[in-house]
């Protein structure tokens, strides 16, 4: 959540006022007093433009004002020029709010706190490049660790198409069957008197319950359509998708290696931008990591301020693997610590890449075949009492 404090300086006695993210007021009141300063109010900003949040795609942003600012532009510049293409209503609010912000003397971080719409990694990494006037890079280090994230996601979701449609277009074909097929298929059994199994009998009673209802289902489907795509669209689906997870150990694991990959990849970027390690973990926080992992974040910033070595830290919060745990350590020992960071948000993101493509090569055939059982059965049952009545008649 976005505060904004009201901070004397006692060396100038004089105020000014700021803007911080932070999760809850105790944990702002942590953050001081610094040496200096005195914080004499904290409140939550709570506008109509932080309430009502507008779709912005970061990625597209980052790469348009990039591409304004190696061309010599200045930020006020490049934001005014990126307003000033017609690209809808959504990206011209927050256009909006950036140049009023910047307008009042504000550097771009700030202003792109205040808009809220900005994750907390981008933000960060911009507050650091404005002190080393190196903005190009810093959006070019965002560009990299929002590809690689963006390609993560790209995976789970081609890997769910397939899936998906197969398991739609057997159930729509079982509809059918049972809708329309099956019914006819029992009036002329009724007018041939010949025997059926007791699967067929079922299977009949099914479909003539489903027939009778057919307005009943299909607006049941429809209904449940939609729900699927409001779900998929507010990440109802992906929060139900992770609680199932965490119960199912295999897929935890993997889960895991996710997370990690994205923690890693924010901390190396943070820690190109010159942020030292413990400020990158509170720029971390704000990551949707999970309960355990966020958890594990906090253990880690509260042993690296009792002093504990990096590694340990993090493999007793949990954060690492033994492979990790011993490239954390050849990092402290070379001071390399960027590329050591670097190098295994790497590596998570190579075995959960590795773990989707297993899993797809399983679980389409399988899908495949249980949708082919169920259909064939169907059709089998179906066609049953037709056999029985033939080999009567012989």
């Amino acid at each position: 959540m976005l505060y904004k404090l009201r901070i004397l300086d006692v060396a100038t006695a004089v105020v000014r006022v700021e803007s911080v993210e932070a999760s809850s007021p105790g944990d702002v009141a942590s953050r001081y007093p610094r040496k200096g300063e005195i914080l004499l109010s904290a409140q939550p900003v709570t506008t109509v433009r932080s309430q009502r949040r507008v779709p912005l795609d970061v990625a597209w942003w980052c790469r348009e004002l990039r591409t304004l600012l190696s061309a010599g532009m200045t930020v006020v510049e490049a934001i005014e020029t990126l307003n000033a293409q017609a690209l809808g209503k959504a990206r011209a609010e927050v256009h909006a709010v950036l140049i009023e912000q910047l307008r009042q003397g504000k550097p771009l971080s700030a202003a792109m706190q205040v808009s809220g719409h900005f994750p907390g990694v981008l933000i960060a990494s911009v507050k650091a490049s404005e002190r080393t006037s190196t903005m190009v890079e810093a959006l070019d280090d965002y560009l990299r660790y929002s590809d690689v994230l963006e390609r993560l996601r790209k995976q789970v979701v081609s890997a769910a198409i397939y899936p998906a449609v197969v398991v739609s277009l057997g159930g729509l074909i079982a509809l059918f069957l049972l809708l329309f097929v099956m019914p006819r298929f029992s009036r002329m059994y009724a007018d041939l008197h010949g025997p059926t199994s007791m699967a067929t009998r079922a299977l009949i009673a099914i479909s003539t319950t489903l027939s009778r209802h057919g307005a009943v289902i299909a607006v049941a489907i429809t209904v449940l359509a939609i729900g699927l795509v409001f779900a998929w669209q507010t990440g109802a689906i992906a929060r139900i998708a992770g609680t199932a997870a965490r119960h199912i150990s295999p897929l935890q694991s993997r889960l895991d290696e996710f997370r990690r990959a994205k923690l890693y990849q924010s901390l190396a970027l943070m820690f190109r931008g010159g942020y030292a390690l413990n400020d990158a973990l509170n720029q971390c926080a704000s990551l949707d990591l999970g309960a355990r992992m966020s958890g594990g974040v906090a253990s880690a910033q509260q042993a690296l301020a009792r002093g504990q070595r990096v590694s340990v830290a993090f493999a007793e919060a949990g954060l690492t693997d033994a492979v990790s745990q011993r490239l954390l350590a050849v990092g402290e020992r070379t001071g390399n610590f960027d590329r050591v960071l670097q190098t295994i948000a790497e590596r998570h993101a190579a075995n959960f890449t590795t773990f989707i493509e297993r899993a797809t090569r399983i679980v389409e055939p399988l899908l495949l075949l249980i949708v082919a059982l169920a259909v064939g059965s169907i059709v089998v049952m179906m066609y049953m009492p037709v056999f029985d009545i033939a080999s009567s008649v012989r």
